[in-house]
């Protein structure tokens, strides 16, 4: 199931990079970004279109290495948390076979 998760997902991948490299083929005219007194240096519209893309899928696969594992760390606390839970649940039950119950309950 996993591999049919990766291969999906290279393959959507890879349909969109080359939706935005058609679409990026057409867009050939010169331009210059200016961000206020900065000037970038003049290059074609897809090869703007192209390193925004390739920024856009960095960044996302970093923010999810983040998420990622930040959510692991918390599973393998709580996973030591309820080990620990279990082994006091193993030892209380353990002392209670060893005392004797008795079968006529005591009276009040």
């Amino acid at each position: 199931m996993g591999f049919i998760k990766k291969a999906l997902f290279l393959f959507i991948a890879l349909v969109a990079f080359l939706v935005a490299l058609l679409a990026a083929a057409d867009n050939s005219a010169e331009v210059a970004l200016r961000f206020l007194e900065y000037e970038t240096p003049v290059w074609p519209i897809s090869w703007w279109m192209i390193s925004a893309f390739v920024v856009g899928v960095v960044v996302g696969n970093l923010l999810n290495v983040v998420s990622n594992t930040r959510l692991r760390m918390e599973a393998r606390r709580e996973r030591k948390t309820a080990e620990g839970r279990t082994q006091e649940l193993d030892q209380a039950k353990a002392l209670t076979k060893d005392q004797p119950v008795s079968p006529v309950p005591a009276e009040t």
